[in-house]
């Protein structure tokens, strides 16, 4: 019973991680708030329980008690199948509706997207707010034209698997920016919250920092010094004997 138990818990996981992994993969900037949202934990739910639903309907059809004990190697295969493949069930779909300019799939992956759409507004709204607030704070004193080349940069050199992809997506934003009519402050907020979604706040912050540390104040002038006549510079020869 104990092995048979550890098969539903081992199918159960499989279809765990695969909900949080695509969950994760949405919100690279901070994933942790992703997965503990309510919507996000239903999202979850449903992957386990379409694992463990497989993994029962596969041992029936084969004729097996659902909670009869196997060998070990119909275990391994058995929880393999069921997990994987009730991934790809969910994820799939019967046929595919043309409604005006978009692609309605009828089938188990309509169910899937309209939590995880839901998931996506339920984390937006409750993180708007607090992103909007860290990021002025961050950005604070910071003119746009100042660092609408430098930050990304440093922000990208910090990291190491930025893909040429997603800076591209950032350099049509920051032209998009360029030539929008509004506050200097609020564009430099804007580039914060655009960069952060790729490398995360606590990098947009380090790098800020980095900026801030390498700005030298203005240097002082120098002090003026009393001119020196010209005769005192000369030796006086010695006097004839």
């Amino acid at each position: 019973m104990l092995e048979v138990s550890l098969q539903y818990l081992a199918v159960a996981l499989i279809g765990a991680c695969v909900g949080i992994g695509e969950l994760v993969s949405r919100y690279q900037d901070n994933p942790y708030e992703a997965i503990r949202n309510r919507h996000a934990v239903l999202y979850t739910v449903i992957n386990v329980l379409a694992a463990i639903v497989a993994l029962l309907a596969l041992k029936t059809v084969r004729g097996q008690d659902p909670l009869g004990d196997q060998n070990a190697a119909d275990r391994i295969g058995y929880t393999l199948l069921a997990g994987f493949g009730a991934m790809g069930i969910l994820r799939s779909s019967a046929f595919t509706l043309r409604a005006g300019n978009n692609d309605v799939s009828i089938g188990p992956s309509a169910l899937l997207q309209i939590i995880l759409s839901a998931t996506d507004r339920a984390v937006d709204r409750a993180r708007a707010t607090v992103r909007a607030e860290r990021m002025a704070k961050t950005m604070k004193d910071l003119e746009f034209s100042h660092v609408a080349i430098s930050l990304p940069q440093l922000a990208f050199t910090m990291m190491q698997n930025v893909t040429m992809e997603e800076k591209q997506d950032l350099a049509e934003e920051i032209s998009r920016l360029r030539e929008q009519d509004m506050d200097a402050a609020m564009k430099s907020i804007c580039l914060g919250l655009a960069l952060s979604n790729i490398v995360g706040q606590s990098v947009v912050d380090a790098a800020v920092a980095a900026i801030r540390q390498t700005r030298k104040p203005d240097a002082a002038p120098a002090p003026i010094q009393a001119s020196i006549p010209a005769e005192a510079l000369v030796v006086p020869s010695a006097a004839p004997r």
